[in-house]
């Protein structure tokens, strides 16, 4: 884990630049420090208000301006059917378009 250092709090308080490669950052802006794994603190998450923050199957629907609100809560599985609408959207459309008469069934008896 990184810990930024006083040098490089500051310099990240004046950057205004978002790119990846910001001029005047220096490597020397932050230290290295242990982390601690321990089941005797609690900690929270913050959760968006929508509970979507899994973007990965929505395409480009993320966007850099995007604003949320945060409430304390337990983030949804990364699988979980809030962050695929569309996949589900697809199995809705299958049983609307084919009736299940025209399903493939196999006569186990022929």
């Amino acid at each position: 884990r990184v810990s930024p250092d006083v040098a490089g709090f500051e310099w990240g308080k004046q950057n205004k630049d978002p790119s990846p490669h910001a001029p005047g950052y220096l490597p020397t802006h932050a230290e290295k420090v242990q982390m601690l794994l321990s089941d005797r603190f609690l900690g929270f998450f913050l959760v968006p208000s929508d509970n979507i923050w899994n973007y990965n199957f929505q395409g480009v629907k993320h966007s850099s301006n995007m604003t949320t609100v945060y409430n304390l809560g337990n983030p949804r599985p990364y699988y979980h059917e809030i962050h695929r609408p569309a996949h589900f959207l697809n199995f809705s459309a299958m049983e609307r378009d084919e009736p299940a008469s025209l399903a493939d069934l196999e006569d186990p008896f022929a």
